[in-house]
């Protein structure tokens, strides 16, 4: 996306407004991992933007080269992958 088609500050300030309270609490928190990531922060990062039915995604580096975002991706992965398998029941209740 290129710079001048991003939306303006009147609309961001909308936007944000139309948020419920939960909603600008994450956003506030995001901001500032984002802003981590950037000038003093020594903070990386990896934002992927999509749908997951979509199965396709736009990508964003942050204070990263390619391999360090795939390590990134990596850990994300294995996270959510424990995350997903919390609940499941042992594996010997599959055979």
């Amino acid at each position: 996306m290129a710079y001048e088609d991003m939306m303006t500050q009147e609309e961001l300030e909308r936007r944000v407004k139309s948020m419920s309270d939960e909603e600008q609490a994450h956003f506030k928190l995001l901001i500032h991992k984002l802003v981590m990531c950037y000038g003093e922060g020594k903070a990386q990062g990896v934002v992927i933007i999509g749908r997951a039915e979509d199965q396709m995604a736009g990508v964003v580096t942050l204070n990263c080269d390619e391999m360090e975002a795939s390590q990134l991706m990596l850990a994300a992965n294995d996270f959510f992958g424990f995350l997903n398998t919390l609940d499941a029941p042992p594996k010997e209740n599959f055979n």
